[in-house]
């Protein structure tokens, strides 16, 4: 069992943020993932739950913006994009881009205050409206597996900027630092968790957490599949693919 937490398409008139739950085989992970042919890939960082089912995308991305590699393994799954075409990038502090009409930008990990591989050193991305961006443009900020002592690093780095989407770090642990998810204002938190695990994640302290903030939060342990995006007017439209609430919302309805 793998789960793919969520990626960032930018089409022609609009921008979508997908959850996506796979399990046991890379079939269906070929057919959610064709939007990635092109496109650049995020490796927070090579946990077998992030990186395990690399694979099925060999060959169908451009550049892989990764964190710091630990080893043997990871060195392998990234000698594996290379041969597949794909150009990598080593992710660090200040480093920009652009994605359709989105820009993003690295806060962390940090050149001047390195941590060892893994969830210390987990990319943090944050996604903001370029220019040329309309009502139809979303923001996030990506935590990977981040925990939170290095949380409170980020804060106290600053650049947090507020964003309509938070991607949950750890699947949900306990390892936070709530203030960040504070200073994010996020209408939305996605968190990409496998059901029925044996962690306990989402644990309720997260969970409280983000209720008290009053964001939206889409699990993929319940949700499955689920897409948001903005209505050309600008309202914030979520589907979710299993749920006993109707299988579309408005925020502002809810």
């Amino acid at each position: 069992r793998f789960v793919i937490d969520h990626y960032l398409q930018e089409r022609p008139r609009r921008t979508i943020w997908q959850g996506i739950d796979i399990v046991n085989h890379h079939r269906p992970l070929k057919r959610y993932m064709q939007a990635l042919l092109g496109a650049g890939l995020v490796l927070t960082h090579f946990d077998a739950d992030h990186v395990g089912g690399y694979r099925a995308i060999l060959g169908r991305v451009r550049t892989v913006l990764h964190g710091p590699n630990d080893g043997s393994d990871d060195e392998n799954t990234l000698r594996d994009f290379v041969e597949h075409g794909a150009t990598l990038v080593p992710a660090t502090r200040g480093d920009r881009g652009r994605l359709g009409r989105l820009e993003w930008r690295v806060l962390w990990p940090s050149s001047s205050d390195p941590r060892e591989p893994g969830n210390p050193s987990s990319v943090t991305l944050a996604i903001t409206p370029g220019p040329e961006c309309d009502n139809t443009c979303l923001s996030g900020l990506n935590l990977g597996d981040l925990p939170a002592v290095e949380q409170r690093r980020l804060l106290a780095l600053g650049g947090i900027p507020p964003v309509d989407i938070v991607k949950v770090s750890h699947h949900g642990s306990r390892d936070q630092e709530p203030e960040l998810y504070r200073r994010t204002h996020a209408t939305v938190s996605l968190i990409g968790v496998g059901a029925d695990n044996e962690y306990g994640h989402p644990t309720p302290e997260t969970l409280e957490v983000l209720a008290g903030i009053g964001t939206t939060v889409l699990r993929s342990d319940l949700n499955g599949i689920f897409l948001v995006s903005r209505s050309e007017t600008g309202e914030l439209r979520v589907w979710r693919e299993r749920q006993s609430e109707p299988r579309f919302t408005l925020k502002a309805e809810e």
